[in-house]
C-alpha cells in the first residue's frame, strides 16, 4: 500500500511536499504506531491519529519559519505528546508516529502556503493506512493472545464451577490440569509477544497481571479443596449463587478479550453480600446447636477461599477488559483523568522523566539541525527520536546499532545505486521490495537490521524523488550521528540509571503507601478507629500506583533486566494492586457492612498484634526496593495466633448471642491477614532479584 500511495502522490499529484509526508505519514501510521485489536476499534483509532497528525503537521509548518521558533515548539509539542501515553490504550500507541508527524514538518522550512499540500500528503497516507489496517491482514499476535487467555479463563470458569458446586470432584484433577496447560499457553503467546521490538502499552502491562491472577486463582484453588477439605462445609443457596455470578463473570471476561461485552462485576458483589449474611446466619446456628468451634471455623475458611476468588475476579475482569483495548466502568472521567496527570507530574515519575528526556532531546536537535542548515535536517531529529531510550546504557548500544545498521544499508543501497544509475524502471521496481523490508524488519528482526532495511529504503525513495545516487546514503549516516550524540548527551545528564531503579522506586512507593491505608481499614474492622474515621491515604496509594504502571511500562520498553523479567515485574505490580483491593474489602466490611469487633475485643487486640507484624513485613519489602539499609528480620504474622483468637470469639459467641458480629469481624480481619501474608511471602523472591537489579550501575 505504502508504494501505491507513494506512486499516486508523485507522479498525479507532483507536489513535493505531499509526497514526503505521504511516505512518512504511512511508517507512522502503518509501521511505527501499534494499533491493534477488532477492525472497528483499530479503523477509529486510526481515523484519530490521521486527524492529530494533520494538525500537528500544520502546527509544525507554522512554527518551522525560525530555527529558534522550531526548537521552543518541539519542546513544548514534544513534552505534551510524550507525556499523553499516560492515557494508554490507542494514545501512547500513536506516540512517536506523532511526533514523526510534527518532526517531519517542523524540521523543513516552509511557508503557511504549504500547509494545504502538506496536510493533504498526511491525509492521504492516513486514508491508505486505514484502509490496509482494516481490509488486509487485520488479525496480528495480540488477537491469537487473546484467545489464548480467553481458554484459560473458561477452563478456570469450569473448574470453578464444578468445586464450588461440591459435585462432580472426581473431574476436578483432569479440570486442573486442562486449567493449567491453558494459561501456559496463553503465557508462551503473551512471552513472544512481549520480545517483539515494540513499544509496550497498558492493554499489554493488563494483560501480563491478567496472566498473574489467572495463575493466583488456581493456586487459591488447589490449595484447599485438593488437600485438606474440612470436616463440615455450609451448603447455602447463596453459595450457590455466588458461584453463579463468579463464573458468569469469568467467561465474561473471556469473552470481552474476543470482542464480547464487559463482565457485570456488579453481579458478584450482590450475590457475595447475600452470601456473608447467609454464612453469619449459618455459623450461629451451628454453634447454637453444639458444633465444635474448631468445625465451624473450618466452614467459614472453606468459603473464605471462594470468596477470595471472587474478590480476584474484580482485577481479572477489569484487567481483560484493558487488555481488550477499553477501559474499566469509573464513575467520574474527569476526575480520573485529573488524577492521573497528577500522579505523573508528581517526582518520581518515569513519565516525567521520559517526556522531559524525549522533549529537551528533540528540541536540541531541531535547534542544531535547523541553526547549521543541515541537509535533511529532520534525519538528524529522527536518529535522535530512534536511538534516545530511557537509560544511558540503553542509548549507547542502540547508537553503536544503529551506525552499524545503516553502514550496512548504506553499502547495499549504494550499491544499488550505483548498479541501477538511477533508471527509474529499475528504481520504481525496487521500492516495493525496499518498503516491504523496512516494514517488515522494523517489527521482527531487530533494531541493526532494520536501520539496515529502512536506510536502503530511503536511499531508493529519495533517488525518485530527486535522483541524487548512493550519496543521499552519507548525507543520512552524518545526520544519524549528529542525532545519536545528541541522545547520547541527554541520556547521560537526564536520569542515566534507567527504567529497571525507577520500577524499584516506584514499586517501593506502593508498598510504602499501602502500609497506612491497610493499617487504617484493619483498625477500622477491629474497632480500634470509628467505622466513618476520615483518611486520605487510598488517595496516595493510587497515585503511586499510577507511576508504578508506567515505570513498568518504560521497564519493559527497554528489555534488559536480566533476570528481573516481565514476569517478575508483573507479579509485583500485580502484588500491590491484590493489596489494594484488600484495602478496598475492608473498607467495606468495616464502613458498609458495618462489622466491628468491639463485642470481642481481646481477640481484636490479638489479631492487631499480628497486624502490626504484616505491617512491618510490608516496610521491609518496601525498603528493600528502596535499596534501603537492611533491617534485622522479625517474626512474621502467626497463622496458629490468629486461628485461636478466631476461636476465642467464637467460643464467646456460642454462649453470647450480642458478640455475634464482633466474632465474624475477628474471623475476618483474620483471614484477610492471611491471605496478605502468604501474598508477601509469594513476593519475597521478586523483591530480592529487583532489588539486585536496582543496586547495579547503570553501565552495566
Amino acid at each position: 500500500m505504502i508504494p501505491l500511495a507513494f506512486a499516486f502522490a508523485d507522479l498525479l499529484l507532483r507536489e513535493a511536499e505531499s509526497v514526503i509526508f505521504v511516505m512518512f505519514g504511512c511508517f507512522s501510521l502503518l509501521v511505527i504506531s501499534d494499533f491493534g485489536g477488532l477492525r472497528r476499534p483499530r479503523a477509529v483509532a486510526y481515523l484519530s491519529a490521521t486527524v492529530a497528525g494533520a494538525a500537528l503537521v500544520a502546527l509544525g509548518t507554522l512554527a518551522s519559519s525560525s530555527a529558534w521558533t522550531a526548537a521552543a515548539v518541539m519542546l513544548l509539542i514534544g513534552f505534551a505528546v510524550s507525556f499523553s501515553r499516560v492515557f494508554g490504550g490507542y494514545v501512547a500507541a500513536a506516540n512517536t508516529g506523532m511526533l514523526l508527524s510534527f518532526v517531519i514538518a517542523v524540521t523543513i522550512p516552509g511557508p503557511p502556503d504549504v500547509i494545504p499540500a502538506r496536510v493533504g500528503g498526511w491525509a492521504i497516507a492516513g486514508l491508505v493506512s486505514t484502509a490496509a489496517a482494516v481490509a488486509l491482514w487485520p488479525q496480528l499476535e495480540r488477537v491469537t493472545m487473546h484467545k489464548h487467555a480467553a481458554a484459560a479463563l473458561k477452563a478456570i470458569a469450569d473448574l470453578v464451577e464444578v468445586i464450588g458446586s461440591g459435585v462432580g470432584n472426581a473431574d476436578v484433577p483432569g479440570l486442573t490440569d486442562t486449567a493449567n496447560q491453558a494459561v501456559q499457553r496463553a503465557r508462551q503467546g503473551y512471552t513472544a509477544m512481549a520480545r517483539r521490538p515494540t513499544a509496550t502499552a497498558p492493554r499489554d502491562r493488563a494483560f501480563a497481571q491478567l496472566l498473574i491472577e489467572l495463575e493466583r486463582i488456581l493456586d487459591m484453588i488447589e490449595r484447599p479443596f485438593n488437600e485438606d477439605r474440612p470436616a463440615v462445609r455450609a451448603d447455602l443457596g447463596e453459595t450457590h449463587r455466588l458461584v453463579a455470578a463468579l463464573v458468569a463473570a469469568l467467561r465474561a471476561s473471556a469473552s470481552v478479550l474476543t470482542g464480547g461485552r464487559h463482565p457485570d462485576l456488579h453481579a458478584i458483589e450482590v450475590a457475595r453480600l447475600e452470601h456473608r449474611a447467609a454464612l453469619d446466619r449459618w455459623a450461629a446456628q451451628e454453634l447454637r446447636a453444639g458444633r465444635p468451634v474448631e468445625e465451624v471455623l473450618d466452614g467459614l475458611d472453606f468459603d473464605d477461599t471462594l470468596r477470595v476468588v471472587s474478590y480476584l475476579a474484580f482485577l481479572l475482569g477489569g484487567n481483560a477488559v484493558i487488555a481488550a483495548g477499553g477501559r474499566p466502568q469509573a464513575g467520574d472521567t474527569t476526575r480520573h483523568v485529573l488524577g492521573l496527570i497528577r500522579a505523573h507530574l508528581e517526582s518520581p515519575s518515569t513519565v516525567l522523566q521520559g517526556s522531559l528526556r524525549v522533549a529537551i532531546g528533540l528540541a536540541l536537535a531541531v535547534g542544531v539541525a535547523r541553526a547549521f542548515d543541515l541537509s535533511h535536517a529532520f534525519w538528524v531529529v529522527l536518529g535522535t527520536i530512534q536511538v534516545l531510550r530511557s537509560n544511558a546504557l540503553g542509548t549507547g548500544r542502540t547508537i553503536i546499532q544503529a551506525v552499524a545498521g545503516n553502514a550496512i544499508g548504506v553499502v547495499i543501497g549504494g550499491l544499488f545505486a550505483l548498479a541501477a544509475g538511477n533508471h527509474p524502471v529499475l528504481m520504481w521496481a525496487a521500492f516495493p521490495v525496499a518498503v516491504f523490508g523496512a516494514a517488515y524488519a522494523a517489527t521482527t528482526i531487530g533494531f541493526m537490521l532494520s536501520q539496515a532495511a529502512f536506510t536502503i529504503n530511503l536511499i531508493v525513495a529519495f533517488n525518485l524523488i530527486s535522483p541524487a545516487g548512493w550519496q543521499v546514503g552519507l548525507v543520512r549516516i552524518e545526520d544519524l550521528l549528529v542525532g545519536a550524540l545528541i541522545s547520547l548527551v541527554v541520556g547521560l545528564l537526564l536520569w542515566p540509571r534507567g527504567a529497571r531503579r525507577e520500577l524499584a522506586r516506584a514499586l517501593a512507593g506502593v508498598y510504602r503507601s499501602l502500609v497506612p491505608y491497610l493499617a487504617h481499614e484493619f483498625d477500622r474492622i477491629l474497632g480500634f478507629e470509628p467505622a466513618n474515621a476520615a483518611d486520605t491515604s487510598r488517595q496516595a496509594v493510587i497515585r503511586s500506583r499510577d507511576r508504578a504502571d508506567a515505570a513498568f511500562d518504560t521497564f519493559m520498553t527497554e528489555r534488559a533486566g536480566g533476570s528481573f523479567d516481565q514476569e517478575t515485574a508483573a507479579l509485583l505490580l500485580s502484588g500491590a494492586n491484590h493489596a489494594l483491593l484488600t484495602g478496598d474489602v475492608l473498607e467495606v466490611i468495616a464502613g458498609g457492612m458495618g462489622y466491628h469487633a468491639t463485642s470481642c475485643a481481646e481477640g481484636a487486640r490479638d489479631v492487631r498484634v499480628q497486624v502490626d507484624l504484616l505491617m512491618r513485613a510490608y516496610t521491609r519489602l518496601a525498603d528493600r526496593l528502596n535499596l534501603s539499609q537492611a533491617t534485622e528480620p522479625e517474626p512474621s504474622a502467626s497463622m496458629t495466633a490468629l486461628r485461636q483468637a478466631a476461636l476465642d470469639c467464637l467460643h464467646r459467641w456460642q454462649t453470647n448471642a450480642d458478640v455475634g458480629r464482633g466474632a465474624m469481624a475477628v474471623v475476618m480481619a483474620g483471614e484477610w491477614v492471611q491471605n496478605l501474608a502468604r501474598l508477601e511471602s509469594d513476593l519475597e523472591p521478586a523483591v530480592s532479584t529487583a532489588a539486585e537489579v536496582a543496586r547495579k550501575p547503570w553501565w552495566r
